[in-house]
Parts: structure tokens; C-alpha cells; sequence
């Protein structure tokens, strides 16, 4: 069930006006999670199972960690919780790659030996609702916050059907606490809602699937067919359409979640932006890179240990940011390339003394925002690649040098040039808009939602475009 479909805002519809018919009663609890559930079983129900696994250990390990004679027992209890969601996650997602990588590694050396293979689908968002779970209980170890005080409102958290496939990664302090409030709706939550959802459709429909079809996977599907200006165009296509695909997903998200009353966190702040990559980590992918910082590189020590030691502290924390994408190489290489970008910026910030108070003359700020996001768009080769092979090829023609450009069409250049705008406008008009919108009244806002819902449906492209994000 897409986002961008009218399978999703049927089902959206149905849920909410069940969601507001019971908001005064905990029964609604009990709605919120059987709805989750018929979601997330709309792309495989046997996998489920997995789901409500991690659920009821968490749920579980919680209290017990709280009624835990000693420490050892607490540490039992957290043990139990993280070996069941990264055994899980692990399974499903790594087991094939790790297998197969240790396999070709023996082979190498004429060890001759087959490789064990699991034949099975990963579950659409594992790694979400993986996540959002294992912050939960390592919250409760340290004592942040108290367990939950019912199974259908911990459950509710994991299983939010608007996050649960696409993220954000929602943690246990921020969204448990508005599940035991009574739900109030208002018309600005209405406002701001319904124009996420439609600035989230936009970015997807419009720009995201527009651009995969029309250029982004025919050059990599075929990277010697184009020049190498034109492979230059298609990452820059791709850059554009990675990030509308994901924070649109997200918008719909963040909306869909405000018609329950319920906040979710924002996850993206205008990344390509950034003035080097570790404020691009800062502005892309939010809720992961916050995570990360809480739950594994503090945890490692963070900057207070040895500079060399902080280095690396720093280089596996952004590294394994590439695994968390993909169970493939080609993602560890993204990852690595990133995360080695990471630990070159901050030994040169600070042996130039820099602060978080230093200002930069314009062009200065323009060369450093520049030279961000061509590396976020060259190192996007690994990311988007199906193999070195295909990188490899991808790169080749990029170095190449022919400058031809004839498989662009003009609404492709249109989208490219509209969208790389859109990302640049100053914050504060995209505000103003978005203000504008939330101050109209209703009759007018279903009138520029039905305009955009039409429009959507004229330039929508036949094929339908996965979300990209499913497959982490």
C-alpha cells in the first residue's frame, strides 16, 4: 500500500474517522493497532509475526529490567532485547551478504565451499522498526524513561502505520507520551497536515518518479549510451530524486500523523545545503543520524577519548551508515567514502581552530556548499549501483569526457532546474507558504488539494516507482 496511492488514502480515511469516533477511549489503542497491522500485512502478513516478536520481548524486557534484583539481571534483560532485533535484522538482511562475502573470501584463497543462502523477502522496514524498538529498551537500561504503561500503547508506538514502513525513526520519549493524553485535533494540525501530504506527493509523483523513468535508470542501466555530460545529469538527477523520494514519503508521514494529532520528528532541513558533510549528516536522514550518535557513537566513546581513538569513533559510526542502506558492498563503500569525509573535515576544522561560531565570507560559504554537494552527488554512484561493475562503467563514462547532449528532454531539464530551486529557496518563504496554506480557510484548502490531486494524476508516470527506501 504506496503512499501515493488511492488504496492509502482510502484506507487513511476509514482509519481516521474510526481514530476520532473513539479518541476518548483506550479502545482506540486497539483500532490504531489492528489498522497497523492490516497495513503492514498488505505487503506480506507472514511477516508480521516478526513484528509483534520484537514487540512483545520489548514490552517484556522493559519491566523486567526495572524489577531486576542487580545489575547483571538488568543487562540480562537488555541482552535478550538486542540480541532478538539484531538477530532479526541481522537474518533477514545480512545473513545472505555476510555468507556470500565470507564464501568468495575462502574461494580466493582455493577453498572451494558453497554458500549457505536464505531464501526470503526482507520485511518492508526492518531496520525502522528495528531501530525505534532497541531505543525503547536501551532507554529504559539507562533510566531516561519509565516502561510503557500498556502493551497497545507500546505497541502502537512501534506499529504507527504513517511510520512504520517509511520512518522517520520515532523514538520512545517523544511519541509515548502523546499516546496517554486524550487526542485533540485542530484546525492548524488539519492545515499543516493536509499541506505535507500534498508537498509530499509532489515530491514524489512529480519529481522522484518522473526522473527514475525518464533518465535515471536508463543511464544506469546503460551507462556507455549516454555522454558523459549526461551521466553527470543523470546523478544530479539522482541526487534530486533520492531526496524528494525519501522526504516526500516522510511529509506524507509527518501528515498523516498530524490528522491523528500525533507529531512525528522532522527528518530532513534542505541537506544540499550544507557546508561540508558532517552538516550534511546533520540536515539529511535526521532521526538516523541522531540515533546513531545516541546509541553507538557516545556509547564508543564520542570525542571524549584520544584524538585517534575519537577519529575512528567518528569513521565506524558514519560507515556503518552504509550498511544500515544496503546489505551489499557497494553501500559499505558509500558508507566509508562518508565517513572518511567526516574525519578529514573535523581533523582541518579543528586544526584551522574553527568553532560553531565562525563565519565565512559569501564565497567562501558558496565554494564549501558547492564542493558538499558534488560530493554527495558523486559518492550517490555507490549508493545508487547495482554492483562495482556497474559503478565501475558509471564512473568510465563520466571520465570520459564527451560533452553531447540529446537523451534530455525538456520537461526532464524543467524538473531538474524547478527542484534544485525549490531545494535552495530561502527557508523562510517556504514558510510563508506553508503559513499561507494553514490561515486559508477549509473550502479553500480542499480546493487546492483537489487542484494538486489533479494535476498529480495528469503528470503521473505509468509505472509505477517503488518507494526507494523499502528495501532498508
Amino acid at each position: 500500500m504506496n503512499f501515493h496511492s488511492l488504496d492509502y488514502f482510502l484506507f487513511l480515511a476509514l482509519v481516521l474517522g474510526g481514530y476520532w469516533l473513539t479518541a476518548r477511549y483506550a479502545f482506540r489503542f486497539v483500532l490504531l493497532l489492528f489498522a497497523s497491522c492490516v497495513f503492514y500485512m498488505a505487503w506480506n502478513p507472514g511477516y508480521l509475526i516478526f513484528v509483534l516478536l520484537s514487540i512483545g520481548i520489548d514490552y517484556r524486557a522493559a519491566p523486567g529490567m526495572m524489577t531486576a534484583p542487580d545489575q547483571k539481571g538488568r543487562r540480562a534483560w537488555l541482552s535478550l532485547s538486542l540480541t532478538t532485533n539484531l538477530g532479526l535484522l541481522g537474518t533477514f538482511k545480512y545473513f545472505n551478504f555476510f555468507s556470500g562475502s565470507v564464501v568468495d573470501t575462502l574461494n580466493v584463497f582455493g577453498l572451494k565451499v558453497h554458500a549457505p543462502h536464505l531464501d526470503v523477502v526482507l520485511p518492508v522496514g526492518i531496520s525502522f522498526y528495528t531501530f525505534e524498538s532497541l531505543s525503547y529498551t536501551i532507554d529504559v537500561y539507562r533510566g531516561q524513561i519509565p516502561p510503557a504503561r500498556s502493551f497497545s500503547r507500546f505497541a502502537c508506538f512501534i506499529t504507527f502505520f504513517p511510520h512504520l514502513v517509511a520512518g522517520p525513526i520515532v523514538r520512545a520519549s517523544d511519541f509515548l507520551p502523546q499516546l496517554d493524553t486524550t487526542p485533540k485535533l485542530s484546525s492548524r494540525d488539519v492545515g499543516e497536515g493536509t499541506f505535507l501530504i500534498a508537498c509530499g506527493l509532489i515530491k514524489k509523483v512529480i519529481f522522484a518518479d518522473y526522473l527514475a523513468v525518464n533518465l535515471i535508470d536508463r543511464v544506469f542501466d546503460n551507462p556507455t549510451a549516454y555522454s558523459s555530460l549526461e551521466v553527470m545529469i543523470g546523478l544530479y538527477a539522482y541526487t534530486l530524486q533520492i531526496f524528494c523520494d525519501f522526504s516526500g514519503y516522510t511529509d506524507v508521514a509527518r501528515g498523516s500523523g498530524l490528522l491523528f494529532g500525533l507529531h512525528l520528528p522532522e527528518n530532513f532541513d534542505r541537506p544540499y545545503q550544507s557546508k561540508s558533510p558532517a552538516e550534511f549528516w546533520r540536515r539529511w536522514h535526521m532521526t538516523l543520524s541522531t540515533w546513531l550518535r545516541d546509541y553507538l557513537y557516545f556509547p564508543l566513546g564520542g570525542s571524549k577519548v584520544p584524538p585517534g581513538r575519537a577519529y575512528f569513533n567518528l569513521f565506524l559510526t558514519v560507515a556503518l551508515v552504509g550498511l544500515w542502506h544496503g546489505a551489499a558492498w557497494t553501500f559499505v563503500v558509500y558508507g566509508m567514502l562518508h565517513g572518511g569525509a567526516m574525519v578529514v573535515h573535523r581533523f582541518f576544522y579543528r586544526r584551522a581552530g574553527r568553532t560553531a561560531f565562525s563565519v565565512d565570507p559569501w564565497p567562501l560559504t558558496l565554494l564549501k556548499i558547492t564542493g558538499t554537494l558534488h560530493f554527495v552527488v558523486l559518492s550517490r554512484i555507490f549508493f545508487r549501483a547495482s554492483s562495482f561493475t556497474n559503478a565501475a562503467d558509471v564512473i568510465r563514462q563520466l571520465a570520459e569526457g564527451s560533452t553531447g547532449v540529446f537523451h534530455i528532454t525538456s520537461s526532464v531539464w524543467a524538473l531538474l532546474a524547478l527542484g534544485y530551486a525549490a531545494h535552495f529557496t530561502p527557508k523562510g518563504l517556504f514558510e510563508s507558504i506553508r503559513q499561507g496554506f494553514i490561515r486559508l480557510p477549509a473550502p479553500a484548502q480542499g480546493a487546492v488539494l483537489a487542484g494538486v490531486a489533479g494535476g498529480l494524476m495528469l503528470i503521473a508516470t505509468e509505472n509505477v516507482v517503488p518507494y526507494i527506501y523499502f528495501q532498508f
